[in-house]
This record gives C-alpha cells, sequence and structure tokens, in this order.
C-alpha cells in the first residue's frame, strides 16, 4: 500500500527537538528522509542517560524513519554535497538562527533559483522577522516569554514550565502542517514557498482560550493549578489513599456528580446549578467536594464516576501509562530494530490513516550510517568519497 508522502524527498538540516519532530512525523506518513548532521553530530545524541546501543532515548524518540548523513557545512565540498541535496529534494528543514546559511548559499533565495520547486521551511525562536528574531530560541525560554510559565503552577507556587518542552513540539507540528499546505499549493503554481515557523508564535497561538480571555477581557490571567479558569469542578481532588482528576463539562455531568456523592441538594442550589455559578462560587464549592471525596479510597470514587459516564481518571506515572491495553490497542508503543540496541521501544505515531496508514520502516540513523549510500546515490564515486573523508569534508 502506497504511503500519503511516497515519493518526497525530505532534507533535514535540523537538530535537537522541533525540527527533527517535524521531519519524523513526514518520515512516519512515508516520505523519504536524509538527516545531515555535522561531524560531531546532532547534540541530542549525548543527551543522557538513559542510552540504549550507545544512543541517548532523546534522540531515539524524534528521529526514525530518516536515513543519516555526515557532512562538514565549512567546507566547499560539503556545501556542493547539501546543494546536490537541495536540488533533488521537494522539502528542506532547516533551523539555523536566521540569516546562517545566506553566506553558504543555502538560503531560501539562493536555492530557489536552481529548484523552484523547492518547500523550504525555516524553524527558529522568533520567526525570520521582528526585534527579537536573532535570538536563540529554546522551549524554556519561550514558555517564559510566551506566557505560558505565567499561567502554570499553583496560585501562590512559582510559576513552572510544562514537563515536555510542549513550545518544540507545537512549533514542529505547526511545520508538518505548513509544509503539506505548501505541497499542496504547489500541485496548483509548480512552485515552492519558504514557510517561516517560529517557537514563540507557535506558543501564543496554544494559549488559545486563556488569550481570547485576556484580549476580551483585559484582565491578566491567573494560575489555577489543576484548576480550570472557566470550568468548574474540573481538576484533581485526593481522595482517601491518593490523588485523581474530575473533569465535569456540563450542567447535567455535575448533576449526576451530586447523585455519585450522595447530595443532589447541590444541584439544585442556583449557587452551583449553572457552570457559570459555580464558576463565581468555586471558593465554597470546591473544599466542601475535597471533604466528600476523602472519605473513600480514588479507585471507589473511580468506579461510581466512571458508571454515571463522568469524566475522570486516575493521576499515573508511565509505568501504567505503558501497562494500559489501551496502548497496545492503539499502537503507541513499537519496538524497531536497531544496529545498536539490538530493538529500541518507541512512541509510536498517533496519526491513525485508514488508507494509507503510517510505517516504521527505519530506526534513528546511527551517525553517518548512511553517508556512503546517499552520496553514490547523488552520483558521487567511491574514489571520491574517499578523498572526501580524507579531507575532512564528510566528518
Amino acid at each position: 500500500m502506497t504511503q500519503s508522502l511516497h515519493g518526497i524527498r525530505v532534507l533535514d538540516l535540523s537538530r535537537v527537538l522541533a525540527g527533527p519532530y517535524c521531519t519524523m512525523v513526514l518520515g512516519d506518513l512515508g516520505a523519504q528522509v536524509i538527516k545531515v548532521e555535522p561531524p560531531g553530530g546532532d547534540e541530542t545524541r549525548g543527551w543522557g542517560p538513559p542510552f540504549a546501543g550507545g544512543e541517548s532515548a532523546y534522540y531515539l524518540c524524534v528521529n526514525r524513519n530518516k536515513r543519516g548523513m555526515t557532512v562538514n557545512l565549512k567546507t566547499g565540498e560539503g556545501r556542493r554535497i547539501l546543494a546536490d541535496l537541495a536540488r533533488t529534494s521537494d522539502v528542506l528543514v532547516e533551523n539555523f538562527r536566521p540569516g546562517t546559511l545566506t553566506p553558504f548559499g543555502l538560503d531560501f533565495e539562493a536555492v530557489s533559483v536552481f529548484n523552484p520547486r523547492l518547500v523550504y521551511c525555516s524553524l527558529s525562536g522568533f520567526g525570520q522577522a521582528g526585534p527579537l528574531c536573532d535570538r536563540p530560541g529554546y522551549d524554556f525560554m519561550i514558555q517564559a516569554l510566551g506566557g505560558l510559565m505565567s499561567i502554570t503552577g499553583e496560585p501562590e507556587g512559582e510559576p513552572m514550565k510544562v514537563g515536555v518542552a510542549v513550545t518544540d513540539l507545537f512549533a514542529g507540528q505547526n511545520a508538518v502542517i505548513a509544509i503539506l499546505a505548501a505541497l499542496q499549493a504547489r500541485q496548483h503554481t509548480g512552485r515552492g514557498q519558504h514557510l517561516d515557523i517560529a517557537l514563540f508564535d507557535s506558543q501564543l497561538s496554544m494559549l488559545a482560550n486563556v488569550a481570547s480571555n485576556f484580549l476580551v477581557s483585559g484582565s491578566l490571567p491567573k494560575r489555577y493549578g489543576n484548576a480550570h479558569a472557566n470550568i468548574v469542578p474540573y481538576q484533581s481532588f485526593r481522595a482517601a489513599d491518593g490523588w485523581f482528576v474530575l473533569a465535569v463539562g456540563n450542567d447535567r455531568q455535575f448533576a449526576r456528580l451530586c447523585d455519585v456523592i450522595s447530595r443532589p441538594d447541590l444541584a439544585a442550589d442556583e449557587k452551583y446549578d449553572t457552570n457559570t455559578a459555580r464558576v463565581t462560587h468555586r471558593e465554597a464549592l470546591i473544599p466542601l467536594l475535597h471533604s466528600i471525596f476523602l472519605a473513600r479510597p480514588a479507585a471507589e470514587w473511580l468506579s461510581a464516576l466512571e458508571a454515571a459516564e463522568i469524566p475522570c481518571g486516575p493521576i499515573r506515572a508511565l509505568d501504567g501509562v505503558f501497562a494500559d491495553p489501551q496502548v497496545a490497542a492503539r499502537e503507541m508503543r513499537v519496538e524497531m530494530p536497531h544496529p545498536t540496541a539490538g530493538t529500541v521501544p518507541l512512541v509510536g505515531s498517533p496519526l491513525k490513516l485508514g488508507g494509507t496508514p503510517v510505517e516504521y520502516r527505519l530506526p534513528p540513523p546511527l551517525l553517518g550510517q548512511h553517508t556512503d549510500e546517499i552520496l553514490l546515490e547523488l552520483g558521487y564515486s567511491a574514489e571520491q568519497i574517499s578523498a572526501m573523508r580524507a579531507a575532512g569534508v564528510l566528518g
């Protein structure tokens, strides 16, 4: 069965997380991805422990379905190799600081002269324009600058980052969307285009309702910990033996909750009968619910809440998550053969396409694993490759 992006060739000049995540998704969908690294490799190769077969788990998580090669961009031959790769690619993804590739003749304007069909995606911290465009962009700092940390954490505690580098991942997903749109547009125009994807922009767009609340009201949002600014009760609660979460999304669910906790009077009380009223009176309602939930173990509450079709769940660590039969049913853990680790376990793709499903074809490449293979395909001879390696062009 032909995959969705069969026949699309992607030149991946990115490293760390946002760019590699983008190109892995394209690879999962069937694109042929060539990951080009400097002689020292993508820095995430050393971001461990843990390691598997000498490769960090961090590197492994976003680099499957790619072939890998090393090229020294600082050499003339290295630049010629990258130009040859760009000439034969449909998509180029890079995450250098704006302007870095211009002196090497590998910026969009230069490359589009000899490959006008190329979709050229630049990922950066703050985009290609604006007063901050020259600053490096790291997920943590942009969670801070972009407002996410100001709304994350306990009300009286310090601002907190999210436990995963979500700003990088937001940007990576946005890059995938933009690339797919540009490839579709190319069907009509015959030309590629420059895509300018910024972590900062991606972070702001994902503030969603919180940003909208501020823009509409002018009031700064508060930190609510595990609670919700606009929905009550929608947070974590402590039971007799541990924590669980409750996500009451409408008034009907709240009425059923009141039946479960044997307090139907709360659903009839005008202070709590609508979500708007519950948000207004959360300071009275939430402590009351806390005192009720402390009376029984979490499993008992969860069983009763699930039977009443009220959204809820335990707060699980990752061992519990990956032991859940739902993970196996959804193929969200996969095992791939690996040249040094034997096999590596990876998180599966969330993209479930009925007609052109994702495939797990290639494990994350070793550093420079496919250099010779790719150069031979480009028309270089074995003698040329040997000479370039001796001259430090290939690392």
